[in-house]
């Protein structure tokens, strides 16, 4: 049986990628010591209601929401960057950081669903914070 919503939600979803190097402080393993990744993030956004235009946003304004937050991160040494000089640059972190940091900069009525950072081909984090934080 489907489950009906009261009202219907659209999503979108980007997809972009940066190149940045951290080391995870007070870890016992291999990555206490400098490294990079190629990350690739994916974002998605969600609303009730569409626009005059019929859109829910534009994807040219989420991809410059996104590409202007990735830019203060792109070859960069994480642990330099705050808040990670002060918190682990962990892709969990780096998720919420990069979640809460969209969020401010919507449209009203849109709100972030989810963000999905994958720091390999085969590993990654999905963050979707609390729900009052998501579909204002």
């Amino acid at each position: 049986m489907l489950l009906q919503r009261e009202m219907a939600v659209y999503e979108l979803t980007i997809e972009r990628d940066f190149s940045a190097a951290h080391t995870m402080r007070g870890h016992p393993g291999e990555c206490a010591r400098l490294h990079g990744h190629n990350y690739r993030v994916l974002l998605t956004v969600e609303g009730e209601q569409l626009n005059d235009g019929g859109m829910l946003m534009d994807f040219a304004e989420l991809k410059r929401i996104l590409d202007d937050l990735l830019a203060g991160l792109d070859h960069h040494h994480l642990n330099e960057v705050p808040p990670f000089d002060e918190i682990n640059p962990s892709s969990e972190n780096l998720a919420r950081y990069l979640f809460e940091c969209v969020a401010e900069r919507l449209p009203e009525g849109v709100g972030v669903s989810a963000i999905r950072i994958f720091e390999s081909a085969t590993s990654s984090v999905t963050y979707r914070g609390p729900a009052a934080g998501r579909g204002a």
